[in-house]
């Protein structure tokens, strides 16, 4: 009699341990990914990192890394350079600023019109042209 006690016990433990085991285990996986906060804060400015403070971005600045970069970076097909003197020499010394922004709308050489820049205005076009220009910081 006392084994078949002792049998049942054990049984009993068993399954109690393996209920326990798995509703641990069920609690693990549906637990929350985040927690709901009820107390409202108030919100905190992002740190502010000192070169971004120094360092404004010029207007041109989004428009040549997204367009221009892509040639004038590396001076493929004959591209002037970035902030390069020497390649843009010649062209500073015929065209002013105004014909420049025109040559790069129209196209020029193997630069296609606006430099794939559909959408960018005459403005967008100056501002790229003159954050690419060597005097421009």
């Amino acid at each position: 009699m006392r084994i078949i006690i002792l049998l049942i016990a054990m049984i009993v433990s068993s399954v109690v341990q393996a209920d326990d085991f798995e509703r641990q285990q069920i609690q693990k996986r549906i637990k929350p990914a985040g927690q709901v906060k009820t107390k409202q804060e108030p919100a905190k400015a992002a740190p502010v990192k000192k070169q971004q403070v120094a360092q404004k971005k010029h207007p041109g600045e989004a428009t040549y890394k997204q367009f221009c970069a892509v040639c004038h970076a590396a001076g493929i097909a004959g591209a002037p350079k970035f902030r390069d003197k020497a390649m843009w020499k010649s062209r500073t010394d015929s065209k002013d600023l105004a014909q420049l922004t025109q040559s790069a709308i129209k196209g020029l050489n193997a630069m296609p019109p606006k430099g794939t820049c559909m959408n960018c205005s005459a403005e967008d076009m100056k501002q790229a042209i003159k954050y690419m220009l060597p005097n421009e910081k």
